[in-house]
């Protein structure tokens, strides 16, 4: 009996086990219907639905993106579509629209390159119109353009006499202020304001002080047009306004320097105005020493210029009729004569008078 219930249980279990394996794979053939259906059905929704155009990552980038007026800044754009046809437009200060400007088709590496002179401060605007793979697509670049400020100033004075600076910008900014700066212990610091005249120039005139070596520049802040900018500085020297000590208590006082073929007149001690001038040739020297104008003569021609002014026999400071020769250096070339161009003679006749020291040094 024990062992036919034993016989009984195993053709039980058998049974029970034949009956689970048909199930799981029942269960497995049913799954893998299941997958395939949803399969199928994802590749007719992917047909009815194709992918979306992807962006094709446009980019745009100005160097330098500040520059001089007639520098050149180089546009460069790049996108992941070589070949693709890019348009290029531009928007001024004041504009509210873009306006084409440059086309261009993208080479092997997706990049195109444009170069410009901008005048005034710019954006610039690169577009993709886009196709059936990739999205349409746009990147900007904004560029300032800085004005020019050149200056020009007296490069060197004796201490007292006026320095001549003269500034305009480019472009013209009539009725614009700019700033005369001046180098303070190596700080630039705003030190005179200009207004700009209707040619977009300005003069200043500075009575000197203070011996030395100075730097001047001239500084404009930003507006619509154009970023701030400074212009190139210039030095100014100030030299020592009585290098021979004449003495203060002369109103006039002529030097001739024979070294340097100058004459120097002197008011008050100081140097008022230089004069090239033609001194003796090595056989007919000009003398040295102190001397003293005793002859004024006002009616002169030919080779003595329109005036004379004698303080030796006939040793005398005149005009020429040799004019040339004052370009020249050494300018030895006269009898022991002091020659001076006909209207610088005319000019130190009108302010000097018999009694006028002259010292001729070498």
């Amino acid at each position: 009996m024990r062992v036919r219930g034993v016989q009984q249980q195993e053709a039980g279990g058998g049974l029970a086990s034949f009956v689970k394996r048909r199930m799981g794979a029942a269960t497995l053939a049913l799954a893998v219907a299941l997958l395939a259906a949803a399969l199928a059905a994802g590749v007719a929704v992917a047909e009815e639905n194709p992918a979306e155009p992807t962006p094709p990552g446009l980019t745009l980038k100005a160097v330098p993106a500040k520059v001089r007026v007639g520098s050149v800044t180089t546009l460069t754009a790049h996108l992941d579509v070589p070949g693709a046809d890019l348009v290029l437009s531009r928007r001024l200060p004041g504009e509210t629209e873009f306006t084409q400007i440059r086309t261009a088709t993208a080479d092997a590496r997706g990049s195109a390159v444009w170069r410009f002179k901008p005048r005034r401060n710019t954006v610039y605007r690169v577009e993709f119109n886009g196709d059936e793979t990739w999205e349409a697509a746009a990147a900007e670049a904004a560029v300032g353009v800085k004005p020019r400020l050149p200056l020009s100033a007296t490069r060197s004075v004796y201490e007292g006499q006026r320095v001549v600076f003269t500034t305009r910008t480019i472009p013209a900014h009539p009725g614009a202020t700019v700033i005369l700066q001046r180098r303070v212990k190596g700080v630039w610091k705003p030190w005179r304001t200009l207004r700009l005249n209707s040619r977009s120039k300005a003069v200043y005139r500075w009575k000197s002080a203070g011996r030395g070596v100075y730097s001047f520049r001239v500084a404009m802040a930003a507006d619509a047009d154009h970023v701030a900018a400074v212009g190139a500085p210039r030095r100014v020297r100030l030299r020592n306004p009585n290098p021979y000590g004449v003495p203060t208590s002369y109103a006039r006082f002529i030097v001739v320097d024979k070294s340097q073929y100058k004459l120097y007149y002197h008011e008050r001690g100081r140097i008022v105005r230089v004069f090239k001038c033609v001194l003796g040739k090595p056989s007919t020297p000009t003398p040295l020493g102190r001397f003293k104008i005793y002859a004024m003569d006002s009616n002169m021609w030919g080779a003595y210029g329109p005036r004379r002014m004698r303080y030796l026999g006939l040793y005398a400071i005149h005009g020429t009729n040799e004019p040339w020769l004052l370009n020249r250096f050494p300018r030895a070339y006269s009898h022991g004569c002091t020659r001076l161009a006909n209207s610088n003679i005319l000019w130190l006749f009108a302010r000097c008078s018999v009694g006028t020291p002259v010292w001729n040094v070498k």
